[in-house]
């Protein structure tokens, strides 16, 4: 009987092989892509063999919800015919570059098709933009599989992506474009899902994460999307008319609170003085013609440039159209405003006629109302037509402000934001993003409406890293306690959290404790303080692809799967700056924090500790900084805007350290070379070719040193 069954075993197993199908390899130098064409199940290894991410259980493609039961390989041999159980045919393309791999599905008949590519599941994966903001945890990966539809929803979910990063697989995957799409993800499943009519392509990227980030900067430069170099006056603290005023914002109010501000020392350097209640139009593409509110814009700005302020107003690309009044669906709106009617915009005239909007499906302009404002109907700018962005930046010149706010409120396609914005940031103005996609269309890339102090436990940390994990790591939530800045350790959190961040700005601040407003000021100073180190990692990001503002830790730390399970949120700053700021619990004024590998410093008293280890029940009072210095152990701060500014440099294990220093300017650049010291620490300015002096550190041993924009430094070195 044992006999017969052991027989009968085998035969089972050579049925199984005769039926598995042909395996297929593409490869390059790196990588490769396996592909079983029984099912069309793919998956990607390294050339060593080792798996990087494991081909889907059931089928590697669904077209309109069928699989494919035929795959034939063409001569070309990464080019294949697939026929599903429905008889749908369709050509399937495979490259395979640098760690690139670019698949293209081409269904025969010219119509809207559903095409699905599916991977097994991975442990942990971060992205998608807003969609991956709503989930519960950072990671991805739950216990159920979730579906997440990319989209533009007018409101919560305004910047779509549908990268989405593995970083312990060392695998990432992304589908461009606007069209309508999906991605899943769960314990046994990754799936990319696009319906469309002709060619769709998927990428995948494969390799270390530097290398997937700088391929796919790449891929998006050659697809068309932005890269916008950020500008450092938006790294420094910021005001808001929304949350301090609301409606009620005009010339006058704006000067008092601003001025109050600066006397009591916080160093405002841009200010929002919102939108919608300009002159005409009713959505601040009246462009010029402010209003009533600010008569004299030419001396407002005047007023605020004297105080080192940088002017910022809302702006928005929707259209009321011309004639009217249009009467909104509803007369209250949050923020004290009564709208009874919004004034015809006679510029929709012009867009029409140059066919710079958006259209329906029989070519004539659409037109969208939004929920929240204005709720009338608007036309949309087809921000994908060239001429139309450069028609739009050109208009916006004629306010004559630093920069803008963009706060589009209309459920639409996402692909028509990055253009104009984007353009109205290349010709040198300060943008603050909220739609688009794929790219940020401003230095900083803003997450919506978000309840303060409320959200800062979830919802803030979880968008801010999902925004960081898809290459976009300068986020910005509004102000600290949005529209509730009241006097409490709540909002005192908030604004550490947003400390250790791109984008700080506040609105009311009537705060009396005298311990409360001396954590305050330390808070706001903090992130002055260290506002030259996260512009170079700003610029590091905009160069390399790599979230370098704001790094995930386990992004940073890949092979460390205790750092993608930290009991609280974390990131780098930078190479060398570690924040795990308090936002569950708060009012414990304890949390853990995990150290990945190597030295750290406390960041406030020098103290040394040895990753990996958890720093358990840690104690975090209110006016304490809530960050640790590591990695690179070099940080560049600043004590006042005249001074120049101060390298740091730890004591950590090295060999020999190259270290390149963005400046403020956006344009120079510093290099500073360490290497091992002992006793004494000798700096060489090798540029002026003489020794320069130092400020030891007795707390932590690190050394200070000034530095200047084009100089090259040499710490520890054979300066001889």
């Amino acid at each position: 009987m044992i006999q017969k069954l052991t027989i009968f075993a085998v035969l089972l197993i050579l049925m199984a092989e005769a039926f598995a199908g042909e395996s297929i390899l593409i490869k390059d130098d790196n990588y490769a892509v396996k592909i079983e064409t029984e099912g069309f199940r793919f998956h990607f290894a390294g050339t060593d063999g080792k798996d990087l991410a494991p081909a889907h259980a059931a089928t590697g493609i669904l077209i309109d919800g069928k699989p494919a039961v035929s795959v034939k390989q063409a001569e070309a041999k990464n080019e294949f015919t697939l026929t599903t159980s429905s008889g749908i045919v369709a050509t399937v393309s495979i490259t395979l570059v640098d760690g690139l791999v670019t698949i293209t599905v081409t269904p025969a008949m010219e119509a809207r098709h559903t095409v699905r590519l599916q991977l097994g599941g991975m442990p942990v994966a971060h992205g998608l933009g807003d969609a991956g903001g709503w989930n519960d945890t950072f990671n991805l990966v739950g216990k159920k599989v979730k579906d997440f539809k990319i989209n533009n929803n007018g409101g919560s979910r305004r910047w779509a992506s549908s990268f989405v990063i593995f970083p312990q697989n060392r695998i990432a995957g992304v589908a461009l474009g606007s069209d309508e799409k999906s991605v899943t993800v769960g314990r046994d499943e990754y799936s990319m899902e696009v319906t469309k009519s002709g060619p769709i392509v998927f990428h995948y990227f494969l390799g270390d994460l530097p290398h997937i980030y700088k391929r796919y900067l790449d891929v998006r430069l050659q697809s068309g999307y932005p890269n916008v170099k950020p500008k450092f006056r938006l790294f420094e603290l910021g005001w808001e008319s929304w949350a301090a005023l609301g409606w009620r914002a005009d010339a006058q109010t704006v000067q008092d609170a601003i001025e109050k501000l600066q006397a009591r020392g916080f160093p405002v350097r841009w200010a929002v003085t919102g939108s919608g209640f300009w002159d005409k139009g009713g959505t601040t593409t009246s462009f010029g013609q402010f209003g009533e509110k600010f008569a004299d814009p030419t001396s407002f700005k005047k007023w605020l440039h004297e105080r080192n302020v940088k002017w910022m107003i809302g702006l928005r690309t929707n259209f009321v159209p011309s004639g009217g009044p249009s009467i909104p669906a509803s007369k209250e709106r949050n923020g004290n405003l009564e709208a009874n009617s919004y004034t015809g915009n006679p510029l929709s005239d012009e867009l029409v006629e140059k066919g710079y909007l958006l259209k329906d499906a029989e070519g004539k302009p659409k037109l969208f109302t939004s929920g929240v404002f204005p709720q009338v109907p608007c036309y949309l700018l087809d921000g994908r037509n060239e001429a139309a962005a450069r028609w739009y930046a050109d208009q916006y010149k004629k306010w004559g402000v630093d920069g803008i706010k963009e706060d589009t409120m209309m459920t639409c396609d996402f692909g028509i934001f990055n253009g104009p914005i984007s353009a109205i940031a290349d010709d040198g103005a300060l943008v603050m993003a909220r739609c688009g996609s794929f790219s940020s269309a401003g230095t900083l890339l803003r997450v919506n409406d978000t309840g303060g102090a409320r959200d800062m436990g979830g919802r803030i940390p979880v968008n801010y890293l999902q925004y960081a994990a898809c290459g976009a790591p300068n986020p910005y939530s509004d102000t600290i306690g949005f529209k509730d800045n009241k006097e409490t350790v709540e909002n005192l959190r908030h604004g550490w959290l947003m400390s250790c961040t791109a984008g700080l700005a506040i609105g009311p601040f009537n705060w009396k404790n005298p311990r409360m407003v001396k954590a305050f000021k330390r808070m706001i100073m903090f992130h002055y303080e260290i506002a030259p180190t996260m512009y170079d990692a700003a610029m590091k990001s905009y160069q390399t692809g790599y979230p370098y503002t704001m790094t995930p830790l386990d992004i940073a730390y890949p092979d460390d799967k205790a750092a993608a399970e930290t009991p609280s949120f974390e990131w780098m700053i930078g190479e060398s700056l570690l924040a795990a700021p308090l936002v569950k619990n708060v009012n414990t004024g304890t949390l853990d924090i995990y150290l990945p590998e190597g030295t750290w410093f406390d960041y406030d008293t020098g103290r040394k500790y040895q990753g990996p280890t958890t720093l358990q029940a840690f104690s975090m009072p209110i006016d304490k900084t809530p960050c640790f210095v590591g990695g690179k152990g070099i940080i560049v701060v600043r004590s006042s805007d005249d001074a120049p500014l101060t390298a740091k440099i730890y004591p950590m294990a090295r060999d020999s350290t190259v270290f390149t220093f963005n400046h403020p300017d956006g344009e120079s650049q510093s290099v500073i070379t360490i290497g091992k010291w002992k006793d004494k620490a000798v700096v060489k300015d090798i540029t002026d070719g003489h020794e320069i002096p130092v400020v030891l550190c007795e707390d932590s041993g690190a050394v200070s040193f000034k530095i200047q924009p084009n100089h090259h430094y040499q710490l520890g070195i054979d300066l001889d």
